[in-house]
């Protein structure tokens, strides 16, 4: 892509440097490498690990800003200091990222006529637990993303849901797949041998909205059928999400044999190594990494039918599906899968690579946006 001598300047903001860091570090680099100007602002959070940002760009902090909770003063204060942060760097556009943060920059950004394409990354806490205010949002979304020239989605549900209450226009509409995976630093990884107990890995947060409650009751039943399975659980423990299972209560489910808990992993490529299954429970995604990665590195998944999830699978071929946050089905499944012959999983395995369409790939995330940016330049 070409760009003019002086360099444009474009701004993502997201509700953590972790998050900016673990899904979207690649998209930085890519604009940065066609030339663009790139800062990042990100919530000041004293919990954050030095390698939880990115690298090489210019970070602004917001000390004001929760994603699960709100409080008009910092409200104003968060709004206060993303305008100064604007003026400041003068952004040609700016790239949002989840529902909250998004909303102060919409605000902000049609107040100083900036451009703004938020990426909405899933439904989350808001409209899952609380629809009444969710609707009442959604009436008031209507007009603070009336000036984006794009809203992007990572699912069609999420953006019908949308469509359906008549919250944006539907040629203001995209749906781009996910955050993107990068096919050669996940690839094939040899299949375990064969065992009489089969390994089940959970990679994810540590949260109820996760599906973890579901999960851990079907594997309570798997334990008391004497069904032989491992599994391993691997993910943030907190963050201030609402949903978030305490520490405790993971090392209750260790005493009792259920799950081993394993921490946070930053490459999950050698977990991935010793599984013999995933297991995707939530109950809504934007668009699952965890499948993908899973499946490019060989190894088949158990979903839910959940958004953004359930299109990644091929039942019979890459994984299988349950119903969302049904203990029955996903048990019944488990036992099918942890009895069936070793030969059938390995035959699954080595189709799920194959079975990742393109456009869930690094690349075409990174030309979604790029046509987003030159869509703006064009109308200036």
């Amino acid at each position: 892509m070409n760009v003019s001598s002086k360099p444009v300047s474009i701004l993502f903001i997201a509700n953590s440097a972790y998050f900016l860091h673990h899904y979207y570090e690649h998209l930085l680099t890519f604009f940065t490498s066609s030339g663009y100007r790139v800062s990042i602002i990100v919530p000041l959070d004293n919990n954050v690990m030095e390698n939880d940002f990115p690298t090489d760009y210019d970070t602004y902090f917001l000390p004001f800003f929760h994603a699960y909770q709100f409080n008009g003063f910092k409200q104003i204060k968060l709004h206060q200091d993303l305008r100064k942060i604007f003026l400041k760097t003068k952004p040609s556009a700016v790239f949002s990222f989840t529902f909250k943060i998004s909303i102060a920059a919409a605000i902000v950004c049609r107040a100083l006529h900036i451009p703004l394409i938020p990426t909405f990354t899933g439904l989350g806490f808001l409209f899952m637990h609380q629809k009444i205010i969710a609707n009442v949002s959604g009436f008031l979304l209507k007009k603070i993303f009336q000036q984006c020239p794009i809203i992007f989605f990572q699912n069609k549900e999420d953006a019908n849901y949308f469509l359906r209450n008549k919250w944006i226009n539907n040629e203001k509409m995209g749906i781009i797949a996910g955050s993107g995976i990068c096919p050669t630093y996940y690839q094939p990884i040899t299949y375990p041998e064969r065992a009489k107990t089969r390994v089940i890995l959970y990679l994810g947060r540590i949260q109820y909205d996760k599906g973890l409650q579901c999960l851990i009751a079907s594997l309570k039943r798997l334990k008391n059928e004497n069904i032989p399975f491992h599994c391993l659980m691997a993910g943030k423990i907190g963050g201030g999400h609402p949903t978030d299972i305490p520490l405790s209560r993971i090392l209750e489910w260790e005493k009792e044999g259920i799950i081993q808990y394993v921490g946070n992993h930053s490459d999950v490529r050698p977990l991935l190594g010793l599984s013999n299954m995933i297991v995707q429970p939530s109950k809504r995604e934007g668009l699952s990494r965890t499948i993908l990665e899973a499946l490019a590195c060989g190894r088949p998944v158990v979903s839910s039918t959940a958004p953004g999830c359930a299109e990644l699978i091929k039942e019979g071929e890459n994984g299988w599906l349950f119903p969302t946050d049904n203990i029955k089905e996903l048990t019944l499944l488990f036992k099918k899968i942890l009895l069936m012959p070793y030969s059938k999983l390995l035959s699954m395995a080595k189709q799920s690579p194959g079975s990742i369409p393109p456009r869930y790939f690094n690349l075409s995330i990174h030309q979604g946006y790029a046509l987003s940016i030159e869509k703006i330049m064009c109308l200036k």
